[in-house]
């Protein structure tokens, strides 16, 4: 990327004036009362701060598999353990700086970084609002006597007007400037139009009102960032590379801040790296592996829908990837696989690829050169906010409006299915046939718009797959019954050699009793029924994983988290989320 910095990590006035518990003095060997008084004591604590902004390459919810299960799909959640944070440390870091910013009597440099803590603690609410609901709102320092510490939850209501309005009154001060290292007008645009499509769809589908107002203001800050003319989609590489290398990309590469609004910067010679490659990679990790509806969510090159084709269902794997959307070999190993930096491909790390994700489809999203292998050895970025899903956002919005045009269409998801060569959404095609597959996964989907709404869902599960928003929009969708089936993964005809890429060569052998003779296999990998590798019918069918895991989702009770009870005994004002403390749980 063009800016390889990094979020700075050295705030030093953030770590000195902030602390773990809500209820804690700041430790400090500063006097707060006489800093915040120039532009660069503010910038110090806010850079301080930007470590609150991450992004992701995780993969759970329906698409991402691992050989454990997550509490939320279990039903081990409860209130003992908290499912979801309820850490306050980042808000009181933030009102801390609220505190004492007014020391800087520059009012234009004090309000541009006020706006900047107001994105975090829009950011804050943000996430505890999905988490719990309501929670109590602290625009304060709290101490250990302040009574607002025992105050009660705020409503969801009050609590996402509270969002609304640090991100509004943050967008009248922050700089226009492009900057994919530190928070930006566009950064809040950017939050803005996923907040507000969040609490508009959650609304709507959980029957709570207001919701037109959440999503017309995510129609509204979407279009802004759209029609700026500061960003586009990335078309670097071709339809081949270009969706790749936005995530996988060479610190060579210029052209990625072209989408990118925000993300975590690394870079190798500084000794800041993560560990994308050797969690897919390690025999002894989560082994992930995508899903089977994931996989057939993904349309023919030429716009038609896979799941109309008889037998789709058990073709093999090698069949299955044939003229399918681009994006499916840029975010699943597939025949053909190449790594980042190698211009063939070969059949053995294919072969390894498929044994090694629980489902046969590994993810490669992010994946990059061999080099980054060893633990801990990937610079590449990861993306927090990108243009790509303010478009879809916008498309979402507006379809669940009923505003939606064919134009609107044409200016966000057909821009994003034209990075790969892939046809335009026709709206009036997709409402006059609403796909079956899809509507079988989200039957709540109804209306006039039914079958665009269902496109715009299945763009957004495939071109955001890996960037941690599938759980929240399952959440808003109000669709957790997609967790209760029996994940799948690639379909195995039976015993016997499985030819992986089309080229007439097994890498991979099937057996149940015996293992095959070193001549037999030809340098494919026995495979043991039952040992190395478990079927959905026995001797044959889909690959399956937990299944000794029984499922549980409780619709009434499951799309908040319980609060710690630990919190409850120590603030008595607090109420549990309903349904969280029945007997049964």
């Amino acid at each position: 990327m063009k800016a390889k910095y990094i979020f700075p990590c050295i705030g030093l006035m953030a770590m000195a004036l902030s602390s773990c518990d809500l209820d804690q003095m700041p430790q400090s060997q500063l006097n707060p009362e006489n800093s915040f008084r120039t532009e660069n004591e503010l910038k110090l604590y806010i850079n301080g701060l930007l470590t609150q902004m991450s992004g992701s390459t995780t993969e759970t919810a329906d698409n991402g598999i691992r050989l454990t299960l997550p509490d939320y799909m279990t039903g081990l959640r409860s209130s003992t353990i908290s499912a979801g944070s309820w850490s306050w440390s980042n808000l009181r870091s933030v009102n801390i700086f609220f505190k004492y910013s007014v020391n800087c009597p520059d009012e234009t440099t004090r309000l541009k970084y006020e706006s900047m803590a107001r994105f975090l603690r829009a950011k804050f609410y943000y996430e505890k609002l999905k988490t719990f609901g309501g929670v109590p709102w602290y625009d304060i320092v709290l101490e250990d006597t302040s009574p607002e510490l025992y105050n009660p939850r705020d409503s969801r209501e009050f609590i996402a007007d509270k969002i609304l309005e640090d991100l509004d009154t943050a967008l009248k001060s922050l700089p226009a400037d492009k900057s994919i290292n530190t928070i930006t007008r566009w950064s809040a645009l950017a939050l803005k139009s996923r907040f507000c499509l969040f609490e508009g769809t959650f609304r709507k589908y959980h029957g709570i009102d207001g919701a037109e107002r959440f999503l017309n203001e995510c129609v509204e800050a979407s279009a802004e960032l759209m029609t700026s003319g500061k960003f586009a989609i990335d078309m670097t590489g071709g339809p081949q590379y270009a969706y790749r290398d936005l995530f996988a990309q060479p610190v060579t590469n210029d052209a990625s801040d072209i989408e990118v609004i925000n993300a975590e910067a690394y870079n190798f010679s500084l000794g800041v790296k993560h560990g994308f490659n050797y969690s897919l990679t390690n025999p002894a990790g989560n082994r992930t592996g995508f899903e089977k509806t994931f996989v057939n969510s993904y349309l023919m090159a030429d716009g038609s829908r896979f799941t109309d084709i008889p037998g789709y269902a058990t073709m093999t794997f090698s069949e299955e990837f044939a003229n399918r959307d681009p994006r499916m070999a840029q975010t699943i190993a597939g025949p053909g696989f190449t790594r980042v930096g190698e211009t063939e491909a070969d059949s053995e790390t294919l072969r390894d690829a498929f044994t090694h994700a629980v489902t046969g489809y590994l993810p490669i999203k992010y994946y990059t050169a061999a080099i980054s292998d060893a633990q801990n050895s990937n610079e590449n970025d990861i993306i927090i906010y990108r243009l790509a899903e303010v478009m879809l956002n916008f498309a979402e919005a507006k379809a669940e409006l009923g505003t939606l045009t064919q134009d609107d269409l044409e200016k966000s998801i057909s821009l994003i299915r034209n990075r790969v060569g892939m046809p335009a959404l026709d709206m009036r095609y997709a409402n006059s046939n609403p796909d079956p597959y899809m509507a079988a996964l989200y039957p709540a989907v109804g209306g006039s718009n039914q079958g665009v709404i269902l496109e715009i869902r299945r763009e957004r599960r495939i071109e955001l797959a890996m960037e941690g928003l599938r759980y929240d929009d399952i959440m808003r969708w109000k669709a957790g019954a997609l967790f209760i089936p029996q994940f799948l993964g690639a379909y195995i005809p039976g015993e016997g050699g499985y030819d992986l890429d089309g080229d007439g060569k097994n890498e991979i052998y099937v057996y149940k009793d015996n293992r095959p003779p070193t001549p037999l296999l030809r340098g494919a990998k026995p495979l043991k029924l039952g040992l190395d590798i478990f079927l959905s019918d026995g001797d044959k069918g889909y690959r399956v994983v937990n299944t000794e895991i029984s499922k549980s989702w409780n619709e009434e009770r499951d799309y908040l988290a319980p609060i710690p009870s630990r919190s409850l005994v120590l603030n008595p004002n607090l109420e549990q989320n309903p349904y969280w403390d029945s007997p049964w749980n």
